[in-house]
């Protein structure tokens, strides 16, 4: 039987008709329409294992860093941009502020400690010994030394003349080495360069 024209052209039409659908079909029936995973997820990170004596030294560093920043700029500034020492009181104030707030954040900071052993014997801010003192008891003493010298040195480039404040500044260099000491040795490995002396390890430190 004969088809006519337009009766073709219908057929053609219905027939890629069909075969079009079949294929988008067959395309949207493939799609995988699981969640995708999740972009902002962080992986689960561990730790490292046995890290806490490291960690505690860790935290000894950051104490001498902070405390060592703001006494060495108040005694730069006293050194190189001060009239003979003696400096502003608005700069005064802000040095003040600085080292006040060091030193708290070191006493908050502080770690329990250990019980206090027998026959330890250290200098307290170079003034007088100190004996069956721990390291926690060393490293507040030390502070307390700081922030008198500090505190002395403040007052001293207000008013005072440069003799007095040299004087100053001296002892507050010696306070702050106080400090560094007290935490060196109650809470960082000993050193291992070649050369240097071997130093004494403070009971209720690291150990």
């Amino acid at each position: 039987m004969r088809m006519s024209r337009k009766a073709g052209l219908l057929v053609s039409a219905a027939v890629c008709g069909v075969l079009a659908c079949g294929a988008a079909g067959s395309a949207l029936a493939s799609i995988d329409h699981s969640p995708a995973p999740s972009r902002g997820a962080a992986p689960h990170k561990a730790p490292l294992p046995n890290t806490g004596e490291l960690r505690a030294q860790a935290k000894s560093l950051a104490e001498i860093s902070g405390v060592l920043g703001p006494v060495t700029d108040l005694i730069n500034d006293v050194l190189t941009t001060g009239d003979n020492g003696r400096l502003p009181a608005d700069r005064i104030t802000e040095h003040s502020k600085a080292v006040r707030n060091a030193i708290a954040a070191v006493r908050q900071s502080g770690r329990p400690e250990a019980p206090s052993a027998p026959s330890v014997s250290q200098p307290d801010n170079g003034s007088r010994p100190i004996t069956g003192k721990s390291a926690g008891d060393l490293k507040a003493a030390a502070l307390t030394g700081l922030q008198t010298k500090t505190d002395a040195l403040l007052k001293a480039i207000a008013a005072d003349g440069p003799a007095a404040i040299t004087s100053s500044v001296t002892q507050s260099v010696t306070a702050l080495a106080n400090v560094i000491l007290s935490i060196t040795l109650g809470g960082l490995p000993a050193p291992d360069l070649p050369g240097l002396p071997s130093i004494p390890r403070l009971p209720g430190g690291i150990a």
